[in-house]
């Protein structure tokens, strides 16, 4: 639904103020938010190894997962999970938590916990020194969801047509062309300064677009 946004610049010239025909212009902003809803629940997947070992052991450990570099979401020290006692030391050994996040859509929650769930099992019988934990930290939006929304331009157009016909026919003008429009943000992927031939209908956004459109406003 349209949330509409205004912004009245009427220019009034001297020259229009005593009588003569010059035209001006009013200026309106339309908007649109799209409300988009999560499809995707998001799990956390951590491996506590021992320091020696690399981001190529851990992914490799990873291996059939679904989990790449491209879902480490950080390293740090480990969770305080010994990885064994050294002889004639009391304190356990230093361990590394390497952390990683994982999207996956709604449908695919239970076979991903099934999965992770197998493979924290396959990992503690490899005798590695490695140990995998994983928890579901909420959900999220997924980047192909937010690409495939769109905005329709025309109707951003009507929108704005309707409010600066109300805008002007107040002060006694008459509405005119549309003399410019552009964006008003950068979601909105719109770049036009000046009308030039036909424009695209629709136009791919994350969750807002909005269009600014400047009409020639001139007297009854």
């Amino acid at each position: 639904m349209l949330k509409r946004t205004l912004i009245l610049s009427f220019l009034m010239s001297a020259s229009l103020a005593f009588g003569q025909g010059d035209s001006n212009t009013v200026t309106v902003t339309a908007s649109q938010s799209v409300n988009l809803q999560p499809d995707q629940v998001v799990f956390g997947v951590y491996v506590t190894t021992s320091i020696n070992a690399s981001l190529d052991d851990v992914l490799a450990a990873l291996k059939g997962s679904g989990i790449t570099i491209a879902n480490l979401s950080g390293v740090g020290n480990g969770s305080g999970i010994p990885l064994g006692i050294l002889p004639g030391n009391p304190q356990p050994t230093p361990t590394i938590q390497w952390s990683f996040v994982l999207g996956v859509p709604f449908a695919q929650m239970k076979a991903t916990v099934t999965a992770l769930t197998s493979l924290q099992q396959s990992i503690m019988q490899a005798n590695s020194g490695f140990t995998l934990s994983f928890s579901v930290q909420g959900t999220q939006v997924s980047a192909s969801l937010q690409q495939s929304q769109v905005c329709s331009i025309p109707g951003l157009i009507a929108d704005a047509t309707t409010q600066a016909s109300k805008l002007a026919s107040a002060a006694g003008l008459n509405l005119g062309s549309i003399a410019a429009m552009s964006s008003a943000g950068s979601n909105s992927g719109i770049a036009f300064e000046t009308i030039s031939g036909a424009f695209s209908s629709q136009l791919t956004v994350p969750q807002s677009c909005a269009l600014t459109v400047k009409f020639a406003v001139t007297r009854f």
